[in-house]
Order: C-alpha cells, then structure tokens, then sequence
C-alpha cells in the first residue's frame, strides 16, 4: 500500500505518513487528465472517514468537508482532498501513480471486502488512530 498526497505542510505532527511536499501548482500541461484523474480518486474506496474540513493550502480556494478522510484503490492510499488540488492546480503526482490510473483506464479496480477491511485497519493504524476490538465486524 502506497501514499499519494500526504503532504507534510497539512500534518499537525511530525508523523512519518506525511513525508511528501505539497506540489506547487503546475503552470505547465500535466501528463494526466484532470478530468480523469479527478474522478478516479473521488470513486476510491472509503476506508476512514475523518470529521474535519480542509482548506487549500496552495491559494485559498476550495474548502474540503472531511479532506483526511483516506480512499484506496487497493494499491495506493489517498487523502479525499487530493483530488480538489488535481482539479484546481493539476500538481505533480507520482508517475508510479499515474500509470497505475492509465493501466486501469482511470477505473477503480475490484478490490475484495476482507482487503478493503485490512487496508482499513492499516490506514488507522498508520495515522495512529486506536483499534477498538469492540466496533469491529465479529467473525
């Protein structure tokens, strides 16, 4: 599992998820879709939901209700507030990441449940939220 668009400059803590720079925008054509590209990582899987809005850190102008929350494509993990940066700004993303969309014709490959439940658990436990045995599924 690999992360795209956790940007050190939206951590409040030196956690190490968080090791990218966040792109300045991009003056020049992509070498991806926006439309494309935008859609794909607002069709990802939800796998944590965070309550807190998010607010473009790059010239103000887009607000994003649950920005932390984490989509997956079952390879790579991103923030729900990537795609609004693509959209507005078309900032760099890794190329790995960009074939990865390509290969895939820009649609959100089928990713069994009991993944999507163990990438969910990861995420959590990687951005260090606690593990309640209790509001988990019973096998």
């Amino acid at each position: 599992m690999r992360t795209v668009g956790f940007f050190r400059e939206m951590s409040k803590t030196d956690s190490p998820v968080y090791t990218e720079t966040l792109p300045k925008a991009r003056a020049e054509a992509s070498d991806y879709s926006r439309r494309d590209v935008f859609q794909y990582l607002n069709a990802g899987y939800p796998v944590l939901d965070v309550m807190e809005s998010t607010t473009d850190l790059i010239g103000g102008a887009f607000h994003v209700p649950g920005g932390p929350s984490v989509l997956t494509d079952g390879t790579f993990i991103w923030r729900t507030d990537l795609a609004p940066y693509v959209q507005h700004y078309a900032i760099e993303l890794p190329a790995d990441f960009v074939d990865f969309m390509k290969l895939n014709r820009y649609i959100i490959p089928q990713v069994p449940q009991n993944a999507l439940i163990e990438i969910a658990y990861s995420v959590s436990s990687m951005l260090g939220f606690r593990h309640d045995p209790g509001a988990a599924p019973q096998s």
